[in-house]
């Protein structure tokens, strides 16, 4: 079942059961109301009739022997409270009916063994009954002491308009329950379905993306940002950000190649001068040739594979590592490196954060050996170490060609140069500043550059303390 007809039935069945409870609670107050009015005309008449017998008594002291004559003279006057709907009968200790109202005809109350024994305990009870083609009746029985005999005093009323009042109720509530679970069955299954069709409009997406792998189609949702709407921007965040990884795979793959391919290349061309008879003298050009192209396929490969293991966001170890020491050994390493470029120190404050000592060291080369190419002769080197609020920054600056803006969004990207022939001439592969970035990354931080062309560039590695 689709999820639009099960939603739409859950609502359906909550709707159905709130309108029956609801309905019940209604119909039991509405008959308990009722029931109360009827028992309050019960109390009315019944002290009627006890205070008609009393009186009489009083005027009449008879013995027991009378006690039913009096009874009976006695009942035509209560005639008078016995309006229609509205029934009266006296019973004895021995449950013998000693009168009764005319109107019950040739009728009499039922008698309740229980309740007729409460009621010559002195108790007032009151019970419903049924009295056959009369219908039934709400009855209130009580002690009534006359000629210091007990007798119980049955004063009855019709409750036939209670049953028809509440017959309508139930059945206009049947009307109105199954009234409103079709509207709103009706009504909820056209909004499931409206609020649903951003769902529908991702799926057919999806299915169109995997029929044609063309990961430019979007679902462009318009609507409110609610849950469906965010899940639809979701969606669309997810697959422009797939696009992207395909591309800059295609890339990727399209750049390794074209790397990888211009050593082989100049491999292939001296093994087959190799193969040849040629001079001493070449064939040692030859081997230095071979072998400084095979250096930078090897460059290449590692590379490649620590990117891929950088990317794959996993630290090889964490432990407590000193930024402090890490820069000291840069600044060692620079040194050797620099040839006429002056490498100074500036702030060297002494930080500690969690990570891989080996890979911050691997960060931090990086980024000298990239200041050191692109820094001229007689140029100077900067590396320094400082705290901003709760981060650790390592920064590197250069006072050397610098980088135009338009090259900034891009340049640490993979294979990315800025100069393409000097990069290669220099050695250069151009996955330095994405390893920067990448172990920056995973550590939980980030790389930032700020440069300008001819006056130099600041690369500046933040790490969380």
């Amino acid at each position: 079942m689709p999820i639009r007809w099960r939603l739409t039935l859950w609502f359906s069945l909550i709707l159905c059961a709130s309108f029956i409870l609801s309905g019940a609670i209604i119909h039991s107050l509405l008959l308990r109301s009722l029931n109360n009015e009827v028992d309050d005309n019960l109390k009315f008449y019944s002290a009627r009739v006890h205070a008609a017998f009393e009186s009489d008594a009083v005027e009449n002291p008879l013995d027991y022997d009378l006690a039913c004559t009096v009874i009976c003279s006695c009942l035509p006057s209560t005639e008078e409270l016995a309006s229609p709907g509205i029934y009266i009968q006296l019973i004895d200790r021995n449950g013998s009916i000693v009168g009764k109202s005319n109107n019950l005809g040739e009728q009499e109350f039922p008698v309740d063994p229980s309740l007729v024994e409460r009621g010559f305990e002195g108790e007032v009870g009151v019970q419903t009954m049924d009295l056959g083609n009369s219908g039934r009746v709400r009855v209130m029985v009580s002690p009534l002491y006359l000629l210091e005999e007990t007798f119980l005093l049955e004063v009855g009323q019709s409750v036939e308009h209670i049953d028809v009042v509440m017959s309508r109720v139930r059945w206009a509530m049947l009307a109105g329950i199954l009234a409103a679970l079709a509207l709103a069955g009706i009504s909820g299954g056209i909004l499931v379905r409206r609020a649903l069709s951003p769902v529908e409009a991702i799926s057919k997406t999806a299915q169109r993306i995997e029929s044609s792998l063309d990961l430019s189609q979007r679902v462009g949702y318009s609507g409110p940002m609610d849950q469906i709407g965010r899940l639809a921007a979701t969606f669309d965040h997810m697959i422009e950000h797939l696009d992207r990884v395909f591309k800059s795979q295609k890339d990727f793959v399209a750049d390794a190649s074209h790397e990888l391919r211009s050593p082989l290349t100049v491999l292939q061309g001296n093994l087959d001068l190799l193969n040849r008879t040629v001079s001493e003298e070449d064939r040692l050009e030859s081997m230095r040739t071979i072998e400084a192209e095979t250096k930078k396929m090897t460059k290449i490969v590692n590379d490649l594979l620590l990117l891929a293991e950088i990317e794959s966001g996993q630290i090889e170890r964490q432990e407590k590592v000193s930024l402090r020491e890490i820069l000291l050994e840069g600044l060692k390493r620079a040194q050797q490196l620099a040839g006429n470029r002056r490498i100074e120190m500036g702030r060297q404050e002494d930080l500690y954060i969690r990570g891989d000592g080996h890979r911050l060291h691997r960060l931090l080369g990086n980024l000298v050996d990239n200041a050191i190419r692109y820094t001229p002769e007689g140029g100077t080197i900067t590396l320094s170490l400082f705290r901003v609020g709760d981060w650790a920054c390592l920064e590197v600056a250069d006072t050397g060609i610098g980088i135009a803006p338009e090259h900034l969004p891009s340049i640490f990207d993979r294979f990315y140069r800025v100069d393409k022939a000097r990069s290669r001439a220099n050695g250069a592969s151009g996955l330095g500043l994405a390893i920067v970035k990448g172990i920056a990354e995973q550590h939980g931080g980030r790389v930032t550059v700020e440069s300008e062309l001819g006056k130099g560039s600041t690369f500046t590695v933040w790490l969380k303390l």
